[in-house]
């Protein structure tokens, strides 16, 4: 029954107009449906979210990410309102492949995982959209995302128009260090790999990942000028990882009819 609803719930996000969904097929298993983490001293568990939980996110990444994030932070913006980042997280939230850690007793969100679509266009829509930012910083924030999509050029080095990405990750700060974040990141690699893409994170450390591109803030500039002058360790680099995404033994097989999709998929991969 449970499987049901759940995959009643994904053909209703599918309407709303979201090009991602019609091609995704995370299975709704009791695993999937709400994958349990027993700590110590908290329990939770890990779901796709839903409309009604993006203001939750988004209080929590106002309180933890937008104030701790390493790029934001080393270049002087942390503590200060940042709505353009508010506006792109929430963005990134209607691509409908956010992934939510909420609390097992009253639903609360304590994390999330915003996952997004990156494409080949992605970094000149970046650069147009620091041109309208009339804050300095802000338009370097956005100038130097950009560059680090575009040059690792990962759309080319493996002949594909659309990488699923792991764009920001946090969890609530009294939640952190009980394994939530990691939970996180491998609940959206493995919905990655349902939807059929390829996965990349720059927050993937310690996942045995191939980490294709690495960059130190300090040696970031623009205009000949270094603007990450607040650096603050460790966090002095920032790193991409990939991942070619496949079936896991210890995770649930497909439904039969999803083979065939993912066969397919695989073979438009090998041809190109």
């Amino acid at each position: 029954m449970a499987s049901k609803v759940f995959k009643n719930y994904l053909s209703k996000v599918a309407g709303l107009g979201s090009h991602c969904y019609r091609a995704l097929q995370f299975h709704g298993s009791p695993l999937n449906l709400k994958n349990c983490c027993q700590q110590a001293t908290h329990q939770y568990y890990t779901r796709l979210a839903r409309t009604q939980d993006h203001e939750a996110i988004m209080n929590v990444m106002c309180d933890t990410y937008l104030k701790c994030e390493p790029s934001i932070v080393n270049i002087g913006l942390s503590g200060m309102e940042l709505p353009t980042l508010n506006l792109m997280i929430r963005k990134g939230m209607k691509e409908g492949m956010t992934i939510v850690a909420v609390r097992g007793d009253d639903e609360a969100v304590i994390g999330a995982a915003v996952n997004t679509g990156s494409c080949p266009w992605n970094p000149d829509h970046l650069l147009r959209f620091a041109k309208c930012c009339q804050c300095g910083p802000i338009q370097d924030l956005l100038r130097f995302y950009a560059y680090v999509t575009a040059t690792p050029q990962l759309w080319q080095k493996y002949c594909i128009l659309k990488i699923f990405e792991c764009t920001y990750v946090t969890v609530a700060n009294e939640y952190q260090g009980n394994g939530i974040a990691k939970r996180l990141i491998q609940d959206s690699w493995y919905l990655a790999r349902d939807c059929g893409y390829r996965y990349t994170a720059k927050v993937a450390d310690g996942f045995r990942w191939e980490c294709v591109w690495s960059l130190p803030f300090d040696e970031y500039k623009c205009n000949g000028e270094v603007i990450f002058k607040h650096i603050q360790e460790p966090h002095g680099r920032v790193d991409v990882y990939v991942d070619q995404v496949r079936f896991c033994k210890d995770y649930c097989r497909p439904h039969p009819t999803c083979n065939k999709r993912r066969k397919k998929n695989d073979r438009v991969w090998r041809l190109r």
